[in-house]
């Protein structure tokens, strides 16, 4: 028998601490959340982003019976409401929306001061959609081929549209180029309704967005649709040609999602991840986030840190295909 005024050995010393620790580790992690949540949207209210966000949290704060508050801090392209995610505590009690065109960013941004695959912890897709490329009625091409060989016909003189440098349209319209080798220029403008303005008055021949944008002009017979940008038909549109048919693997898609500071401890982020999927995949919600024109999210933080990565990969492949710079 050892002698009892022996100290226990540190083996002894670290079982019987973690039979100490694990019911206090279990309790906090039944407890969570204790208290108000609060939700980082990087855009304004009103936004699409912000209108679906809200959707969300106001369906988690009734399953979780907290508050969630969410805080819109807009500029920068979104980096300052992500840079107040990257220093807000990671205890699980504070989300951020990261989206699509943060996956551009890192490839255009000199000095950029978070990094989308490092400084966050993904939770779960909240919405994605396929862009769609119009283009007046007015404009001789009636298809995507016709098109790309109208622009080939003639260099220089075909322009598209999008809402800043790097945004999601202005990549698309880069992926294109790419694709199919021929060229156009991009014309960036402070807002879509300048752009449509534009295209109507013969200035602009072209743009890629979400479809519910456009779709009143296309409705009326101003604008044409050529095509959809997703790998496979679109169910929204299940008649209408996409362009992966012309150019295997073609795919641009604009998406939000929901991610913690780096750092959360994992108790809690597993619980909050669960509850925002659940929130996300009830049929009420889903239901709600597909009326406004997108396809709901609602997938694992592992999927969704697969895509996000993905993301990076492919618009890094296109900015450098692009001889486009940081700045």
């Amino acid at each position: 028998m050892p002698n009892s005024g022996k100290p226990m050995s540190c083996c002894l010393r670290t079982i019987v601490a973690m039979a100490l620790t694990l019911p206090a580790i279990a309790a906090w992690a039944q407890a969570f959340p204790s208290k108000a949540l609060k939700v980082i949207v990087p855009y304004s209210a009103g936004t699409a982003t912000d209108v679906i966000t809200r959707i969300v949290t106001n369906g988690l704060s009734e399953r979780i019976k907290q508050p969630v508050v969410v805080e819109n801090r807009l500029g920068a392209g979104g980096i300052v409401g992500l840079t107040a995610l990257k220093n807000s505590p990671p205890d699980g009690y504070t989300m951020g929306i990261i989206v699509s065109a943060n996956a551009v960013q890192p490839w255009l941004m000199k000095d950029l001061p978070i990094d989308i695959k490092k400084d966050f912890m993904p939770v779960t897709l909240t919405y994605s959609g396929p862009l769609v490329l119009t283009v007046p009625a007015s404009f001789p091409a009636q298809t995507l081929a016709e098109f790309i060989t109208y622009a080939k016909a003639n260099p220089g003189k075909i322009f598209y549209g999008s809402v800043g440098t790097g945004s999601t349209a202005h990549m698309a319209g880069e992926l294109l180029k790419q694709a199919a080798g021929f060229d156009m220029s991009v014309v960036p403008f402070k807002g879509t309704p300048e752009v449509y303005a534009a295209m109507l008055g013969g200035n602009v021949h072209a743009i890629f967005d979400n479809y519910l944008v456009p779709k009143p002009l296309i409705d009326a017979g101003k604008l044409r649709l050529l095509g959809v940008a997703s790998r496979t038909r679109w169910p929204r549109l299940p008649q209408a040609p996409i362009i992966a048919e012309s150019f295997p693997g073609f795919e641009v898609v604009f998406w939000t999602g929901f991610a913690a500071p780096q750092g959360t401890p994992r108790e809690p982020f597993e619980k909050l991840a669960a509850e925002v999927r659940a929130v996300i995949n009830t049929p009420e919600i889903r239901q709600r986030i597909t009326d406004t024109g997108v396809d709901a999210g609602g997938n694992t933080p592992a999927e969704f840190s697969q895509m996000i990565t993905a993301e990076v990969e492919k618009w890094g492949k296109v900015v450098k295909g692009a001889g486009m710079k940081a700045e």
